[in-house]
């Protein structure tokens, strides 16, 4: 295996993990939140990180022909320690956006790193998307930022601040 495949193949494999671990944040999240409409919100994101882990494991299979054996212990690991044990507190509205967005922003930096590396035209579009996808991500978690600290005038991805109450 060439050293470039097998650093496209790692980054595949960290992939993988963290939209597994996206997965669990979201999902997580979406339990604390009382709004309905915002809990659907975040439970779309959580739906997006599967479809990204599917995605990326057809990718793996293409590039090395097996399914996926052995992912490592962890992935790009934002989210480690994300919540605590009692409800949703204010501050911790702003907080765990913030840790999204951070997140969303790592993962489209890992997968333009994957769209850098590979040579193969096919595995550089889905990186592609991938990292389009997680910039758009982003870019609802920013408005909803702007949304819950009161600037009415940004232009937000619904009608009010998804974890507003």
């Amino acid at each position: 295996m060439t050293d470039v495949k097998k650093q496209v193949e790692d980054i595949i494999k960290i992939g993988i993990k963290t939209e597994i671990e996206g997965q669990h944040f979201y999902s997580t999240l979406a339990q604390k939140i009382q709004n309905p409409d915002a809990r659907k919100k975040i439970e779309t994101l959580a739906i997006d990180e599967v479809n990204h882990e599917r995605t990326l494991r057809a990718l793996y299979k293409k590039l090395v022909g097996t399914d996926v054996s052995e992912l490592p212990a962890e992935g790009l690991a934002i989210f480690k320690n994300a919540f605590g044990d009692g409800p949703l507190a204010e501050a911790d509205k702003f907080r765990l956006i913030e840790l999204a967005m951070e997140a969303e922003r790592l993962t489209a930096k890992h997968y333009a790193d994957g769209m850098a590396k590979s040579t193969d035209a096919d595995i550089r579009e889905v990186f592609a998307e991938l990292t389009a996808e997680e910039d758009g991500h982003y870019d609802m978690l920013a408005a909803e930022r702007e949304a819950l600290r009161g600037n009415i005038n940004w232009f937000s991805y619904g009608d009010s601040s998804m974890m507003e109450e």
